[in-house]
This record gives C-alpha cells, sequence and structure tokens, in this order.
C-alpha cells in the first residue's frame, strides 16, 4: 500500500482531527471536501460521496461527492431518476458496511448501483452514518476500473473510524451553525425593538397577557380604534403578517412578562 502524505494510519487520524476542530464550523461542506482528499489518497478510493438520510435533501442537491482527477462526479439526476429510498434501504442489517464487487454492482436490481457500474465503478462501500439512535445519512466509497486495490478488514475498520470523526464533525457544525442562526434572529429581534415607541411597547406588552384590544384601551385610556391602528403599525414595523406573528415576537422578546 502506497501512501503519498501521511507515514501512518495514526498520522493521517491526527491530521484530519487537527484540520477539522481548527476550522470553521460554518464552512462544514469545504472543509470536508479538502480533507477527504488526503484520506482518498491514503486508502486509494476514487470517489467518496456523502448523503443525507433524506430523498428531500437528495432533490435539494444536498449531497456531496469528491473524486480523484479522470473520475466522472456523481450525478444528481441518477440518483433522483432512480429509486434512492431503495439505495438508501440496502443497509438494513446490523453491519459496520456493507460492500459490492463488480459482479454484484453489474447485477444488481437497484438501479442506483447497476448504474455505477455502467459509469466504470467495480468497487462500491457503503458505511452507515448514525449517532445516539439517530441516522445522519451514508458515506460510500467508490473505486473505479484500472483501480487494483484490494480493501482488507483492517482498511475497512480504519476506514468506518474515519466516517466516525467525520460525523462527529458534521454533528457539531450542524449544532454550531443553529445557534449561531438563533443568534442572529435574537438580535435582529432586539434591534427591532427599539424601533417601537414607548406606547408601542406598553400595547403590545399587554395584547401579549391576553388583554383584547378593549382592555387594552381600558387600561391605557385610549381609544379601541387607536389600540387597532398601534396592532397595524406594529406589524408593518416589525414585518409581521398577522397578530399571532406579533403576539410571539412580544413573548420572545420578554414583553408579554407580567409585572406582579
Amino acid at each position: 500500500m502506497q501512501h503519498t502524505q501521511h507515514s501512518s494510519f495514526e498520522k493521517l487520524m491526527i491530521d484530519q482531527s487537527n484540520a477539522l476542530m481548527s476550522s470553521d464550523p460554518r464552512k462544514f461542506i469545504s472543509t470536508w471536501r479538502n480533507t477527504s482528499l488526503s484520506v482518498m489518497n491514503w486508502f486509494n478510493i476514487d470517489r467518496i460521496c456523502l448523503h443525507p438520510n433524506t430523498k428531500v435533501l437528495v432533490n435539494n442537491c444536498k449531497v456531496e461527492s469528491v473524486e480523484r482527477d479522470g473520475i466522472p462526479p456523481l450525478s444528481l439526476d441518477h440518483l433522483i431518476e432512480n429509486d434512492y429510498s431503495d439505495y438508501f434501504t440496502l443497509f438494513r442489517e446490523k453491519k459496520d458496511w456493507v460492500i459490492f464487487n463488480a459482479q454484484e454492482l453489474k447485477k444488481h436490481k437497484n438501479n442506483v448501483l447497476s448504474k455505477l457500474y455502467q459509469q466504470g465503478g467495480r468497487w462500491h462501500c457503503i458505511i452507515l452514518l448514525q449517532s445516539f439512535g439517530q441516522s445522519w445519512g451514508l458515506l460510500t466509497v467508490t473505486c473505479f476500473e484500472n483501480n487494483n486495490k484490494k480493501f482488507n478488514v483492517i482498511d475497512l475498520q480504519r476506514l468506518k473510524l474515519l466516517c466516525e470523526l467525520w460525523l462527529c464533525y458534521w454533528q457539531n457544525s450542524t449544532l454550531i451553525r443553529t445557534l449561531h442562526q438563533g443568534e442572529i434572529v435574537s438580535i435582529n429581534e432586539s434591534e427591532k425593538i427599539f424601533k417601537l415607541t414607548k406606547k408601542q411597547r406598553a400595547v403590545l406588552t399587554l395584547l401579549a397577557q391576553g388583554n383584547t384590544a378593549k382592555q387594552c384601551a381600558d387600561k391605557l385610556n385610549l381609544s379601541s380604534r387607536t389600540i387597532e391602528s398601534h396592532k397595524y403599525r406594529m406589524l408593518d414595523i416589525l414585518n409581521l403578517d398577522k397578530h399571532s406573528n406579533l403576539i410571539q415576537f412580544a413573548l420572545r422578546n420578554g414583553l408579554g412578562i407580567s409585572e406582579d
């Protein structure tokens, strides 16, 4: 086995871990694509694909593929046209991996696999990405014709370990990106509150506490028509489209808390 960039698998793992942990989690895909190239060289793999766990995401082009020079890129049309759901369920048994050799690819009833053979695929391995009982999708590796690489059990165990490292980074980056998006929403909403007048904030607070327009009017010594006018004006200022969204905005930002 010729390893051009790493003297040992341990060194490969350390380099992968350092590269992932020091990267921006909001750039998961570009980071994964870059780090996967050294893995492909180490194992002599022609193509690696990261598949999400639903066909909806496949249709939205969320499948990521990395291939060596001269290897055809993954065709999303090929996945969508054929039954991707059946391809995903090929991993029904509780195994660490599922392997298909050239003859199995050629004769398989699943169109995704048979089409892969027609494109030059001669060895294909599916590894399930799963953590705490939750499926995150599949990671597949493929060797094409003219690639004489033979994988043994140790190779596959090491490959699975790398997949689990990538999954940890995927989970961490997903969490951080979600939290970051929440922070942006919170910041934007905090800024919007200051666009409201003191009277409008008072009206919104009472509405969020469950008061009707008439009750708000009585408590603020205003007319019901004025309260309704404030409501419509706040919808416009906050860029909201209905009363229920206005109340949710108030509650998210603490305006509905009673002052006892």
